[in-house]
């Protein structure tokens, strides 16, 4: 056949190079998912930070590191983003979950009083869900506690809890930090 009058050898190497190409790819893709999933199981996940601002465009994404930056330091937020990273999705998946579960709670029992003891309890419960993220002192969790009534960022996330929940929750974990002094 390949020596027939009109077999093209060119056009046939050219069609058999562009298989093989093909080949190569799936190839090297298939290695690359092998590789992915054996650094997974061995706990050496290469994920980014980025990955868990999911919603977030780059550039937002860097306004708040820069500003962590600005307000606790460069080392702050290295050793935040590699608590972060060493969680893993599904355990940053599992904490935030735990977070709104904390903020639900909290925000079902406004009519109870910000110093009722389910609130108190659930404010500490907050207080030990933030360590996830960093080793705050007393007065940064006042101070974040603060802000989330006073920035209009946390004011919009925490209003999704209900009317009123950003001032509740800043009330309430103003007494929790008063009460323990």
């Amino acid at each position: 056949m390949m020596n027939g009058p009109g077999f093209d050898t060119l056009a046939a190497l050219q069609s058999h190079r562009a298989l093989l190409l093909k080949k190569a790819e799936r190839l090297s893709e298939l290695l690359q998912t092998v590789d992915r999933t054996i650094q997974k199981l061995q706990g050496e996940g290469s994920m980014d930070i980025k990955d868990y601002y999911k919603g977030f465009s780059d550039e937002q994404v860097e306004a708040y590191r820069q500003e962590v930056r600005e307000r606790w330091g460069e080392n702050t937020l290295k050793k935040s983003e590699k608590r972060v990273l060493d969680m893993g999705k599904d355990g940053f998946a599992t904490v935030q979950a735990e977070g709104d579960a904390i903020f639900r709670s909290m925000a079902d029992n406004m009519g109870k009083g910000l110093d009722s003891r389910d609130v108190q309890q659930q404010v500490a419960r907050w207080r030990e869900w933030l360590e996830n993220f960093h080793a705050y002192s007393d007065d940064a969790v006042l101070g974040i506690g603060r802000m989330y009534s006073q920035d209009p960022r946390f004011d919009e996330f925490f209003s999704r809890y209900g009317a009123g929940f950003p001032a509740f929750l800043t009330r309430a974990i103003e007494h929790y930090c008063a009460s323990k002094e």
